[in-house]
């Protein structure tokens, strides 16, 4: 949660202090590092943390490994860069890729540090960790950008965020390790198969989560491709916040009763029911109140991303249902339902959003919004039923009703909050009367998440009085 909020702040503090050029050139910048990463760590330190048992000198030889792969694709990067700046069309990219290429190597260095800690359950200094390289990369990528340091000031943070992760989980985590001189294919052939298999699922999952900025790298400005990427970023954080809470409790629920397919639809369906409670409301909110969010958090420079803001929190709502799906798949064993489901996707995704592209950035945003609507029962049919014979009508309960009761709270806040003066007015005055009419309803028509949410806020206030105490 808190990386979250720091990773809005830092956007909204550099938002006022760089271009929106700034911001689609990074964009365009992090379409081709997220592929290249895929390469840079191929599932190795994931088949690290699910295999028991690993061997002193296995353990040294995966690490060299990431270090190798780590810096090969670092070089690639490197020397493909003027290629990718010329496809795209714009000679900046090419520096920018360069130095940003150097947090592979920088992450690998640390990582397998960090995945030992998560593999012994140790996760409080790693999220510790993590808070401080971000606030430490967030600082510095200010000091930056107010040194006139423009768009190379996202990369600072990159890199120093990076480095700065390396180098304290070689400090607190390590506890002594140091990895042998040793990197032999035996060694490491016994984690490549699970590794292989993971990449080839992510791939797909990166290309149809990518090809959208791809595209618009390819046929927008700089500029109407930062006013795109900006919001869209915004939009998926809230999901990444708020669905890992949910769905990691679902996924190893529905793993333990896997064979019982009443308990398993009982499960998905609460947890998609969650899930979807939990979103709504803050997706309606961004949808409403977009123009006084963006003036809020970016400035009046950005007024062109408020429509395209309003878009894609729909598309966000919707896709924010799918989520499940996931620990459903991978609970009841069937990863390949799920890759089948993405292969599929592969051969749609790319032309419609070429299609959207055509009529710019709200072109793009509404290509998601439509496909997304569209996906809505195919993705139960093909996933869903046949995983946990859920109905159509059940599986549509479970994951809409929480937005129709949403809009019912949203919708008479947005009208009075309306009849205020400046928009960060209007929005608290919105946030104010939205939350307690949702929660209202809520008790009337959602009853199990109401439950649930008064649950977990009566579970943090008694730790919050025993950590007094």
């Amino acid at each position: 949660m808190m990386r979250a909020l720091l990773q809005i702040l830092q956007v909204a503090v550099l938002a006022r202090l760089l271009a929106p050029a700034d911001y689609g050139l990074m964009a365009m910048v992090t379409v081709v590092l997220g592929f290249a990463a895929l390469f840079a760590d191929p599932g190795i330190n994931s088949a690290y943390v699910q295999r028991q048992g690993v061997t002193v000198e296995q353990r040294s030889a995966l690490f060299w490994l990431n270090i190798l792969l780590s810096t090969s694709v670092t070089v690639f990067v490197i020397v493909t860069s003027p290629l990718f700046a010329s496809f795209f069309g714009d000679a900046r990219l090419a520096p920018l890729m360069m130095l940003s290429a150097s947090t592979f190597v920088l992450n690998a260095l640390g990582q397998q540090v960090r995945m030992s800690a998560e593999k012994e359950l140790n996760f409080r200094p790693v999220v510790l960790l993590e808070i401080t390289a971000a606030l430490l990369g967030f600082v510095l990528s200010v000091l930056a950008a107010l040194g006139g340091w423009g768009v190379y000031s996202l990369v600072v943070s990159g890199i120093a965020t990076a480095l700065t992760s390396t180098v304290l989980a070689w400090i607190f985590l390590a506890r002594g390790w140091r990895p042998l001189w040793r990197l032999r294919l035996g060694d490491v052939r016994p984690f490549i198969g699970f590794g292989g298999a993971l990449v080839s699922n992510n791939i797909i999952n990166q290309i149809n989560s990518t090809v959208d900025v791809f595209f618009g790298g390819r046929s927008l400005a700089a500029a109407q491709l930062g006013f795109y990427s900006v919001p869209r970023n915004l939009t998926l954080q809230i999901q990444s916040t708020v669905n890992p809470i949910i769905t990691r409790v679902g996924f190893p629920l529905i793993a333990q009763v896997q064979f019982d397919i009443a308990r398993v639809k009982a499960i998905y369906l609460k947890t998609m029911n969650m899930t979807a409670s939990t979103n709504a409301p803050l997706y309606l909110v961004v949808a409403f109140f977009a123009p006084e969010l963006i003036a809020i958090l970016l400035g009046t420079s950005w007024n062109q991303s408020a429509e395209l803001l309003r878009v894609l929190a729909l598309w966000g709502a919707l896709r924010s249902t799918g989520n499940p799906i996931g620990s459903l798949a991978r609970g009841m064993g069937r990863p390949d339902l799920e890759l089948k489901w993405n292969l599929g996707l592969l051969l749609v995704m790319p032309p419609v959003m070429w299609i959207g592209a055509q009529s710019g950035a709200m072109g793009l945003a509404w290509a998601l919004l439509i496909l997304q609507m569209a996906l809505f029962i195919p993705a139960w049919y093909v996933l869903v039923r046949p995983l946990c014979q859920a109905g159509l009508v059940e599986y549509s309960i479970s994951a809409l009703k929480p937005f129709l009761l949403a809009v019912v709270a949203v919708a008479p806040s947005f009208w009075v909050a309306m009849r205020f003066d400046g928009p960060a007015v209007r929005f608290a005055v919105g946030l104010a009367l939205t939350a307690p009419i949702y929660l209202a309803i809520s008790f009337k028509g959602n009853r199990d998440w109401f439950e649930a949410m008064r649950n977990l806020v009566g579970h943090r206030r008694k730790l919050n009085q025993a950590s007094l105490t």
